[in-house]
């Protein structure tokens, strides 16, 4: 049974269901992060075992002492991150591609020609073309400038507007261009022909703003985004109320796929003035009391309210694993489990998703608060230590507290009573996400099925007699 709330809750995302899946700017969203899936699961993998295991700082390297028994360790975790790269920091290019791709199947243009045209733009904006053209400068700035899943809302942004270029592009060139006059004249040529004039401008009109972005001295269009709304350096003081609203801050940009001022490997926390204070003192006197900074964002944000990435994603799979009555979810929750243990949430971002998914966005925010709340509390009275020695950054989130204070197992508690909130919190939603899901098997909503038909071109082309070439056919 429900609580009033839950059929509150329902209701109103019900409603939003209805009226998003009729846009096709949201099918198109939700088609790309499937797409995506299977890459951003591999890539997922790979950096989850390669830092955990093959890593000098790795989680499981440093407990195992896999360097000693292994020599060739570390060349294999080079390898899978190699190989992670060409994944997971694609997304953004592989994001803007197959977005692109679907939009123009529903504007009923060529689909291959419009998701190539966007994924080169999004390539050419990432590279700083006045720092010389080379192999090392374009790999290294397509695989360092934020191009991963975290920044999936850049690869969107680009696959939209190379979409609308090329289709007011095709628009005016389709005024002074030749049309085939009968279905029979209509060739992979022709169809090549007329897209010389859109793909050149949308280039031309990349390699500019390229230029441009290159001028800012930021890393690419993501990097200035980002710098755009970045939060003074200053923002950061280690009161309770800031740190909230920080969080919160960097879990809103996380939902729209934009990397936030927060993350587990960013070290911004780690390396701040105040826990290096709290070392210093902590290995002078030998003990944890008396710490001049017991409230700060390490000793907070970092123990109890990242635990398996940004939004307590961990307290999410398991709640999924547990509680989903949806196979697919299910089966996205195993998957990403070991990689978000060890802080890598990708899978959940793009599987679940979280991202765009009105579900899943309040929980999401809410969570840390939450959970950072519980942790607050007993470091605020004095009840337990504070963090202050060096932890792994691919090591289980709820050890975090338990391995930063020597063993303390108040700390240890407090973790696990944090994640237990984290995870209550995500719970009355995951019941709402199954309520929706059974009301889209009952027809009460857009199913899969009707979504995939309004991609496949069937109901959008017009049929005509033995067509030469689908619509939706790439080139």
């Amino acid at each position: 049974m429900f609580s009033p709330l839950e059929n509150w809750l329902a209701a109103r995302y019900l409603h939003i269901q209805t009226v998003i899946r009729k846009k096709k700017v949201y099918i198109a969203v939700t088609h790309t992060l499937g797409s995506l899936l299977p890459f951003v699961i591999i890539g997922s993998m790979l950096q989850a075992v390669s830092r955990s295991i093959f890593m000098q700082n790795g989680f499981f390297y440093s407990i195992y002492h896999i360097g000693e028994w292994l020599p060739a360790a570390r060349s294999i975790g080079q390898v899978m991150n190699a190989l992670s790269d060409i994944t997971i920091n694609f997304s953004l290019f592989l994001g803007a591609f197959l977005f692109a791709k679907y939009l123009a199947r529903l504007y009923n243009l060529n689909d291959g020609i419009v998701g190539w045209v966007a994924m080169l733009a999004a390539m050419i904006l990432q590279v700083n073309l006045l720092a010389g053209v080379s192999r090392i400068n374009i790999g290294s700035s397509l695989t360092n400038n934020g191009g991963g899943v975290h920044n999936i809302f850049v690869g969107l942004l680009v696959g939209l507007t190379a979409t609308q270029a090329y289709r007011g592009c095709a628009w005016i060139a389709s005024h002074w261009q030749h049309a085939p006059a009968t279905w029979q004249e209509e060739t992979f040529v022709t169809r090549g022909l007329h897209a010389v004039f859109p793909v050149s401008v949308v280039l031309a009109v990349a390699v500019g703003l390229s230029l441009l972005i290159s001028l800012t001295g930021q890393n690419g269009f993501a990097g200035l985004l980002l710098y755009s709304i970045a939060l003074p350096r200053w923002a950061f003081s280690h009161a309770i109320v800031t740190i909230m609203l920080i969080t919160l801050w960097n879990n809103v940009l996380n939902v729209v796929g934009l990397s936030g001022p927060l993350s587990p490997f960013s070290q911004l926390t780690v390396d701040s003035t105040q826990s290096s204070k709290n070392l210093t003192v902590a290995l002078k006197t030998g003990s944890l009391n008396n710490l001049p900074y017991r409230v700060t964002f390490h000793t907070v944000y970092d123990v109890y309210g990242a635990m398996g990435g940004n939004g307590m994603t961990l307290a999410l799979v398991v709640a999924i694993i547990l509680l989903s009555r949806q196979p697919d979810r299910r089966k996205v929750g195993w998957w990403a489990l070991f990689p978000t243990l060890m802080n890598f949430n990708d899978i959940a971002l793009v599987g679940f998703p979280i991202l765009f998914n009105p579900i899943y966005i309040v929980p999401y925010l809410l969570a840390p608060l939450v959970s950072m709340t519980v942790g607050w509390m007993p470091l605020h009275f004095g009840w337990v230590p504070p963090v202050v020695y060096n932890t792994f950054n691919t090591g289980p989130g709820f050890l975090t507290a338990f391995l930063g204070t020597n063993g303390n197992w108040a700390a240890l508690l407090t973790s696990v009573l944090a994640f237990l909130a984290g995870l209550l919190v995500y719970v009355p939603f995951i019941r709402i996400d199954n309520l929706a899901w059974l009301q889209t098997l009952t027809g009460e909503l857009p199913t899969q099925q009707q979504e995939e038909a309004k991609l496949s071109g069937e109901e959008l082309i017009p049929a005509r007699p033995h067509p030469a070439i689908k619509k939706t056919e790439s080139y």
